[in-house]
């Protein structure tokens, strides 16, 4: 019994004064960037996750979309750029490229304006273990002292199942005239 008694006098002591576990604390300011990302069980999920990485300024929720190949995923992702710039774009664009190009955008970009990204007239066409997404879509990219530059064009998204979660493993983009395309705005932020 006095063994009980003498290390719960401790523990007290402990508590009391030596330790301010009952303090609180100032909160921790936040070092990630907010992620409103959800798991993608329907095609619709990946489209707004893309919506959400952009106003959000998320790079690693954004590349989530897009299938990361072995030995990840079966599937490797794949982007054909649009026509008006396939000749100066770099080859074989890989999901490396593709992270890269929209963390400098979300970097270099004025951190106080968002990004808007919206689609059009989106349609979704589901096949076995596939989908085909095609929309119209505006980007608003954020200049300094600046209008912000629109881009804007026709995308096509296929989309795969891969361990229950949908991703895009294929893009096409298609330029419209007298604006610029993701396309471009992919060369633009990607060195």
């Amino acid at each position: 019994m006095k063994t009980y008694f003498k290390i719960l006098i401790v523990i007290l002591i402990f508590i009391l004064f030596g330790c301010d576990i009952f303090e609180v604390r100032n909160p921790e300011s936040p070092t990630d960037p907010k992620s409103g990302y959800s798991v993608p069980v329907e095609p619709r999920d990946v489209i707004q996750n893309i919506i959400t990485a952009f106003n959000e300024r998320n790079a690693n929720d954004y590349r989530k979309n897009f299938a990361e190949g072995p030995p990840i995923m079966n599937r490797v992702f794949l982007f054909n750029p649009s026509g008006n710039v396939v000749s100066s774009f770099p080859p074989n664009w890989t999901i490396d490229e593709e992270f890269q190009y929209f963390n400098n955008l979300v970097t270099r970009t004025p951190q106080d304006i968002p990004i808007n990204l919206s689609f059009v007239g989106g349609q979704i066409d589901i096949q076995a273990d596939s989908a085909i997404y095609s929309a119209e879509y505006s980007i608003s990219v954020p200049i300094q002292n600046s209008e912000p530059q629109i881009y804007g064009g026709s995308l096509k998204f296929t989309m795969i199942n891969e361990n229950t979660t949908w991703v895009i493993y294929f893009w096409e983009d298609i330029a419209k005239v007298g604006v610029k395309s993701w396309s471009e705005l992919k060369i633009e932020f990607y060195l």
